[in-house]
């Protein structure tokens, strides 16, 4: 892969053997020359991971330079590649969405769940605190705190699903709406042998 970035254009280069492995990777074990970031996952997933990395300016323009060998290049093999990338990016979101949605859900039901464990685990570590009397006021010192660190870690799964998977959600949409402006054009490689 090849990029060049300037204030107002980022243009990636991709060097496929087929345009399938825009979308598919290949089964080639790493011992293969051919085995690259494009082999070992779908050559969309590198440019999506990549362009997270490194966000573009939110007005710059995102090119998308596929090379194929010759014998995959027919008329109107860019425009079946710009369609297929805009429905890939329609898929990615709806995806996205749907497991946004159940997350959300998932983290608002053991939100709810966590609070009443922290508040019954921190009101049994004060119970348990002032039970001890001066003999064994360590072991029930000990036990409370105990107590008390469980209550914090069982809402911090929650509060994770419930704040950290909803901003990384809004990254990827988005990264998506970045790709989803991204122009594609497709080129002989040179490169590439017959």
């Amino acid at each position: 892969m090849e990029e060049s970035t300037s204030p107002s254009i980022r243009r990636i280069v991709v060097a496929l053997r087929h345009p399938d492995q825009l979308f598919t990777a290949e089964p080639i074990p790493p011992t293969s020359p051919d085995y690259t970031e494009y082999t070992a996952q779908p050559a969309m997933d590198t440019v999506r991971d990549m362009l997270l990395a490194r966000q573009p300016a939110r007005n710059a323009r995102i090119e998308l330079v596929i090379r194929l060998p010759r014998q995959h290049l027919h008329p109107g093999v860019q425009d079946e590649l710009s369609v297929a990338v805009r429905r890939w990016v329609r898929v990615q979101n709806l995806l996205d969405v749907d497991a946004t949605h159940a997350g959300g859900a998932v983290g608002r039901r053991l939100l709810a769940l966590g609070i009443v464990s922290f508040l019954v685990f921190q009101l049994t570590s004060i119970v348990v605190r002032n039970s001890g009397g001066p003999d064994d006021a360590y072991l029930f010192e000990a036990v409370g705190e105990g107590l008390s660190v469980t209550s914090w870690v069982m809402l911090w799964f929650p509060v994770q699903l419930v704040t950290m998977e909803v901003w990384r959600s809004s990254i990827r949409r988005r990264r998506m709406r970045i790709i989803e402006r991204m122009t594609v054009e497709v080129e002989e490689d040179p490169r590439a042998t017959a």
